[in-house]
């Protein structure tokens, strides 16, 4: 891979933000020394001296060095101008590389001379479908086939975050041993606790407004990981919701798998379970989802009430 001296990445999966430096580092790094020709700093109270002058030096017994600044949206607009300067005219022996957070604000000087210069690299959360096709590509990495429905599954388990697909992912390449391709039936065997069937029935009790139910069922996923459980409910709800759109423009049923990510033969259980729902209840449910997620990344509140009191607001009639 032929690297740029500049990158700016960003994004909303920190997975693949993580990923995009570990290449790059791999690349720039290659020749080894690594402890001559690495060097991080943190956006914050960063001076823009200190990274141009640890750019500007040359490589030692190597090709390339990189410097990496973490936190790069949070460098001060009177540290901007050096930095833009640089951008301009870097060194080519250095790969200075800045790592923002979610979004990368272009009306700031800063992020437009690097979008100018072709320096920005977005790392967002990929759609179902893209990722079906990363789990497809990271099992044949692993010298394993992969399933449609498998895959399918293993997003519903998951949810949409790939770093908890990766670890389900690696996790069930290796109960399945030797065997050349993995099936659903490996993905339903390799000791996932948080079971689709047990969020589907958690969404039907919210759907049916029965809190009862939803609380005894949540208290059956209460040992995972919160956010692994907010995000398998989160894709349930987004695929009813999709599922809403496509009667309404009367997709066809043959076509609406690939359309939602889901295999053929589960597309009936989505069906039947989007009756449960009215198109305004899944939005407002989208939107519950979305703030109790901040709250889990954040820990503007405890993890133990987060997903309690958002199973109660769900399933409180006129919620």
């Amino acid at each position: 891979m032929a690297l740029k001296p500049v990158y700016y990445i960003y994004g909303t999966d920190d997975y693949l933000v993580s990923e995009a430096v570990r290449e790059i580092k791999s690349g720039a790094l290659k020749g080894g020394l690594e402890s001559m020709n690495y060097q991080a700093f943190d956006g914050k109270g960063l001076t823009a001296s200190a990274v141009v002058a640890a750019a500007s030096t040359l490589p030692a017994f190597s090709g390339m060095r990189m410097v990496l600044v973490r936190g790069a949206d949070s460098i001060k607009a009177a540290e901007e101008k050096e930095l833009i300067e640089y951008a301009k005219d870097p060194l080519k022996s250095t790969c200075l590389v800045f790592v923002g957070g979610a979004k990368a604000d272009r009306s700031t000087a800063f992020i437009k001379c690097l979008n100018d210069l072709g320096s920005l690299k977005a790392c967002n959360r990929l759609s179902d479908r893209e990722l079906s096709g990363w789990i497809k590509t990271e099992a044949a990495r692993q010298g394993k086939t992969i399933t449609d429905g498998a895959a399918a599954k293993l997003i519903a388990i998951a949810g949409n975050n790939l770093r908890d697909i990766k670890g389900e992912l690696d996790k069930i390449i290796l109960f399945a041993g030797e065997k050349a391709e993995v099936d659903a039936r490996d993905v339903e065997d390799a000791g996932l606790d948080c079971r689709e069937e047990t969020i589907f029935g958690l969404s039907d009790a919210i759907g049916a407004k029965d809190l009862k139910t939803a609380l005894k069922i949540f208290d059956k996923v209460s040992g995972e990981e919160p956010i692994k459980v907010l995000g398998a409910v989160s894709r349930q709800i987004r695929v009813l919701l999709k599922i809403k759109a496509l009667l309404r423009k009367k997709v066809g049923s043959q076509k609406m798998p690939s359309m939602l990510g889901v295999p053929p033969f589960a597309l009936e259980s989505y069906l039947k379970r989007s009756r449960r729902f009215t198109e305004k209840e899944l939005k407002g449910a989208i939107r519950k989802l979305a703030e109790a997620d901040i709250d889990l990344k954040t820990g503007r509140k405890p993890q133990t009430v987060v997903l309690s009191k958002l199973i109660i607001d769900l399933s409180t009639p006129g919620a």
